[in-house]
């Protein structure tokens, strides 16, 4: 049986142009291997429908925005590592997911991997106003 994940939606205008927003993505994408594993994440682009429409969704207010299990976390403030494993611990779905994050406080981001990460979330695929979100 898999684990649960921790849903994140990033909302932006564009990772790919808009630096703030390329930033909120980075932030999720630099989270360690042990934190990627108990994650999925995605851009939400306002430059298309899907995008607009999870905006809506999700009642977003202001770009950039991290959304976490659906809860406006993070509005136009780029976190550190120790508030975003804060907020995650807070939304993990069992108490032990809870105790493993907060046990990763003190690791720190991981830019190792951040473009590999970037490419799973599909950042700066769907920026578009033609596209669409698989």
């Amino acid at each position: 049986m898999s684990e649960q994940k921790i849903k994140i939606d990033v909302l932006t205008l564009d990772s790919v142009q808009c630096a703030a927003c390329g930033y909120m993505m980075e932030s999720i994408a630099a989270m360690p291997p042990d934190v990627q594993e108990m994650i999925e994440y995605k851009e939400w682009s306002i430059k298309n429908q899907a995008g607009i429409q999870k905006f809506l969704e999700l009642n977003g207010r202001v770009l950039p925005t991290i959304c976490i299990e659906g809860d406006l976390v993070f509005e136009s403030v780029i976190p550190q590592y120790e508030e975003l494993i804060d907020e995650l611990a807070k939304r993990a779905p069992t108490p032990e997911m809870r105790e493993r994050i907060l046990s990763l406080r003190d690791k720190g981001f991981d830019f190792d991997r951040i473009k590999e990460n970037l490419e799973k979330a599909g950042a700066g695929l769907h920026t578009r106003r033609d596209s669409t979100v698989e």
